[in-house]
């Protein structure tokens, strides 16, 4: 890697705030790639059962095709035979689980970018240190360091970006859903 950006060489701070960076990165996008499949998988039984319960009017066919659907507007819908708190706990419980991973999404997209800038002043307090070391200065010898010690905040920009981005789009869409549930739920109260 070092190579390619033209640096003789990296320090070992730098290459640590990089591989964190590395590992919050795929965390940040194994989380947002569960959590697509996740929701999309969700919305897609959601709308099923939803559209046999509008079209259906024999209730014990609906009965065994909500058990069957395994959709949460089916459990919804089963739940609320028994009663209206039963059903509405257990929306509760399933969005406070569909929202697992989002804090992670959220802190990755909020402290990358900090990872990255401890990274860019390590690496100037040691480049402004090497040119302390040097009789003349000259650009030439001040902007490998100075260069080198900013891959590290573009490498937590690029980290950060993603997240954040994934994490309001996940969130919008688990809201979305959400919604939608709780006015089926109110419709068949």
């Amino acid at each position: 890697m070092s190579n390619y950006f033209g640096f003789s060489h990296i320090g070992s701070i730098a290459i640590a705030v990089l591989v964190i960076l590395g590992v919050m990165s795929l965390y940040s996008w194994s989380i947002m790639i569960y959590k697509w499949l996740q929701l999309r998988s969700i919305f897609n039984k959601n709308r099923v059962f939803i559209k046999k319960f509008i079209e259906t009017s024999d209730k014990s066919s609906l009965d065994a095709f909500a058990k069957a659907t395994e959709s949460i507007a089916g459990n919804i819908y089963l739940l609320r035979k028994e009663s209206y708190a039963s059903a509405r706990s257990f929306l509760e419980v399933v969005r406070k689980d569909l929202e697992s991973g989002f804090p992670w999404l959220a802190s990755i997209g909020a402290t990358a970018p900090f990872v990255g800038l401890f990274g860019t002043v390590w690496g100037i307090i040691n480049a402004f240190n090497s040119i302390g070391n040097v009789q003349s200065v000259t650009i030439a010898t001040v902007a490998p360091g100075i260069s080198e010690a900013l891959v590290t905040t573009a490498a937590g920009i690029f980290v950060a970006v993603p997240a954040v981005i994934g994490y309001n789009i996940l969130h919008t869409r688990l809201s979305n859903m959400s919604e939608e549930l709780e006015g089926f739920l109110e419709a068949i109260k």
